[in-house]
């Protein structure tokens, strides 16, 4: 005799059964509202009910019911449902509060209770002329208003009121846009028919107007719009010279101008038309899909393996992820899990696969048991399909780094500002680096040079040296250990000092810094070792612990962040100080359980599949999620890579970080030091001096050789324009020296004759 199959609450055949009612309240909904008002059949019945909102009612079940086939909407979204149910309740007593002019509650409905029939025979006579909203309109505004009560201007306002706050949430439309867009259309309203005789959109003249000048202001909304922007974000707040200036390591195209003993500055963005690299850049995908007859037939196993030790559970739904299936298992009360877990090499044998490759979990949120099983043909995940989730995401994020896609097939898109630190580990072969070049590559299409420095550390000196020469970089890729402590250090001193910066500001963070200044004064700053084994090894040990401890305790508020990665995650590498402020960790296929533990605190990533396969332990989670790294190939970095050096072919890096005697200097801190003509007339020869040696002008190398503030090197270098030593800034070429005797040029200077 068959087994009677096991229906659950949220099993298909329960899903396809509320669908059909919803559906089926959906058309029927629909009719009522084309049938004519007080008919005494079933179709009327309906349109008595809701009136002339029936129509909203009937997409309200609509929506349900294809939701519960999992058929996607643009309403699917439970939020957007939710809006729909509160407009079904507010659009019925919007209606009847308008039908009903200024009567009184009582003349709609004299009861004191919840009568829905007295109701009705009260309102039917009148139904036809006055109540457009339905019983359910005249209920509402019987319960809200209370009896005796006027529903005059006040209460439609209100209604309206909250009907138009609902229909953001109903076309997932974030309330922050809408304000954003009000505050500017009044602010272009403030700009135009409110503007005054000096204002650049011009002036207005109401005694001759000229039509045509007004609706072309118009019908050019949003070009002034966007001007007005780019005007506010390139524009920096005056200053005092006694202030402490931001450090940003400067090209040779910053231009700075104004001076700083006049406390006046305006600096412009290093790369104001930078444009972020295309996805049309990266490799198409396709999908391959697990079959169906393997999925049912590995169900039948894994039943009938575990009936046979006794245990009567159930699959109840299976989810197909890019490397493995998961079978959601519903086992009977009474039954332990470390019972099924212990037959984990059971049933590998049974499904035919290796014994290491099953992983046995409870699932997230569910009653069920999951059994991941490795597909036969396993998925790759293109990094172009999470570039182009997240670019279709309404979520903002600042760091974006592209995780992987879950085992239901969701893809995870992290922001490395929330982690704010990762700790990579994984054997030879799991893809590490793959997935630490995916990283770099998502925050490279993501950020402009003036968002973003990145530091990077490879000590193989073949992953990441392709990198060289892009404009995100402070320095060149850092390939010998022994210099990495020293970048650690000056990263700790870059943090204090930035500190410093945000306290003389009375801001909290990055974030509201650069949104105080209108620009990305202050970039983030995002580190990337790629094996840090080899650095703790080589280098002090403890200097290089004690800095990054440093770093990941208090760094996140000035934007600063850590990706660490490493093929050996043994105790001596990852010390427990580290783990304790690393929160966001990734394990990969390892050798050993141990090995897992160091990493996750957990076993499970010795029995990944390795390439790719990982387990992602976010700081909000308890128990990792199985993920599968996007793949990224060489000719997309490449790519990628070739078009942002097409942008800016010359470059200027921050060596001096790795040495020991750039450390002491604190650049940007020696203000004091030119406090008087003498002096500065020094450091304007030193200053002629270094150009002419070194045939480079730009503020940002004058401001190294000589250990001052970004300003005054600004300053200096301006002078030295205007006496002809340094051509003027073209674009973003690097400045021309136009001498070749610094000591003659001096000497000519003393004398007066220049």
């Amino acid at each position: 005799m068959p087994r009677r199959k096991h229906i659950t609450y949220d099993s298909q055949e329960t899903k396809i059964f509320f669908s059909v009612v919803c559906l089926s309240l959906s058309v029927f909904f629909f009719l009522s509202f084309t049938t004519p008002l007080n008919e005494n059949n079933f179709l009327g019945q309906g349109r008595n009910l809701f009136g002339d909102s029936s129509i909203v009612v009937s997409i309200f079940f609509l929506v349900i019911g294809l939701r519960l086939l999992k058929i996607k909407t643009p309403f699917s979204k439970t939020s957007n449902i939710f809006a729909l149910f509160v407009l079904c309740l507010l659009v019925p007593a919007f209606l009847t509060s308008i039908s009903i002019g200024n009567s009184q509650i009582s003349r709609i409905c004299d009861t004191n209770s919840i009568n829905i029939n007295k109701c009705q025979l009260n309102c039917d006579n009148r139904y036809s002329e006055n109540f457009s909203g339905g019983l359910i309109g005249c209920f509402i505004l019987e319960r809200v208003f209370k009896e005796n009560v006027p529903v005059g201007t006040a209460s439609r306002l209100l209604l309206f009121v909250l009907i138009i706050g609902t229909l953001p949430t109903l076309f997932s439309v974030p309330y922050s846009v809408i304000y954003e867009r009000l505050a500017l259309f009044f602010r272009y309203l403030k700009g135009t028919v409110f503007k005054s005789k000096n204002n650049s959109f011009g002036k207005i003249d109401y005694n001759t107007p000229n039509e045509v000048e007004v609706t072309q202001r118009f019908d050019d909304f949003n070009k002034e719009i966007k001007k007005t922007r780019i005007e506010e974000n390139t524009k920096v707040k005056t200053r005092s010279n006694k202030e402490v200036l931001d450090y940003i390591p400067q090209s040779s195209n910053t231009q700075v101008n104004g001076s700083t003993d006049k406390g006046l500055e305006e600096t412009t963005l290093r790369y104001p038309n930078w444009k972020l690299p295309p996805i049309s850049l990266l490799i198409p995908y396709q999908r391959t899909n697990q079959k169906e007859n393997s999925i049912l037939e590995n169900t039948k196993i894994i039943e009938k393996t575990l009936l046979s030790f006794g245990i009567d559970a159930k699959v109840v739904k299976s989810f197909v992820g890019p490397s493995v299936v998961v079978y959601a298992l519903s086992i009977p009360l009474g039954i332990a899990v470390q019972k099924i877990t212990a037959l984990s090499a059971s049933l590998a044998l049974a499904l035919k696969v290796d014994s290491d490759a099953i992983r046995i979990e409870s699932l997230p949120d569910t009653p069920y048991l999951g059994i991941e099983v490795p597909r036969s043909n396993r998925e790759i995940v293109r990094f172009k399909e999470l570039m182009e989730f997240q670019k279709n995401s309404n979520i903002k994020y600042h760091l974006p780094i592209p995780i992987g896609k879950n085992v239901d097939g969701s893809y995870i898109v992290y922001d490395l500002q929330k982690l704010p630190h990762l700790l990579i580990a994984g054997a030879t072969g799991s893809g590490k680096s793959v997935l630490t070049n995916s990283f770099i590559s998502s925050l490279l299409m993501n950020k402009t040079p003036d968002e973003l420095r990145l530091i990077l550390v490879d000590p193989k000196q073949v992953e990441l040296i392709d990198y060289n020469g892009i404009p995100h970089l402070l320095t060149s890729v850092v390939t010998e250990m022994n210099k990495v402590v020293n970048v650690l250090k000056w990263l700790v001193y870059e943090m204090e000092r930035r500190y410093t910066v945000l306290a003389s500001e009375r801001v909290r963070n990055i974030q509201s810094y650069n949104e105080k200044k209108g620009f990305s004064a202050m970039p983030f700053i995002v580190v990337v070792i790629d094996e840090m084994a080899d650095m703790m090894m080589t280098s002090n040990k403890v200097e290089a612990e004690t800095a990054i401890v440093r770093i990941a305790q208090k760094a996140r508020a000035v934007g600063i962040h850590l990706i660490l990665a490493t093929q050996r995650p043994s105790v001596n590498v990852i010390t427990g100080i580290i783990k304790a402020n690393i929160p966001g960790r990734i394990g990969m296929s390892v050798t050993s359980s141990v090995d897992s533990r160091v990493i996750l605190d957990r076993v499970g990533a010795e029995s990944l599949l390795g390439k790719g396969d990982l387990l992602f332990k976010a700081p909000d989670r308890v128990k990792p999620d199985r993920l599968q790294a996007p793949n990224i190939e060489q000719e997309e970095i490449s790519r990628i890579v070739d078009f942002i050096k097409s942008q800016s072919p010359e470059v200027e890096y921050l060596d001096e970080i790795l040495e020991k005697s750039f450390l002491g200097n604190e650049p940007n801190m020696s203000n004091d030091l030119i406090s008087s003509v003498d002096a500065k007339g020094s450091l304007l020869e030193q200053a002629i001096r270094i150009a002419v040696q070194y045939n480079k002008g730009s503020s940002s190398f004058i401001q190294r050789k000589l250990s001052i503030g970004f300003n005054k090197a600004a300053e200096l270098v301006e002078r030295m324009e205007e006496l002809g030593v340094v051509g003027p800034q073209v674009g973003q070429k690097p400045r021309e020296v136009l001498i070749s005797d610094a000591e003659e040029f001096i000497k000519k200077l003393k004398s007066g004759e220049i």
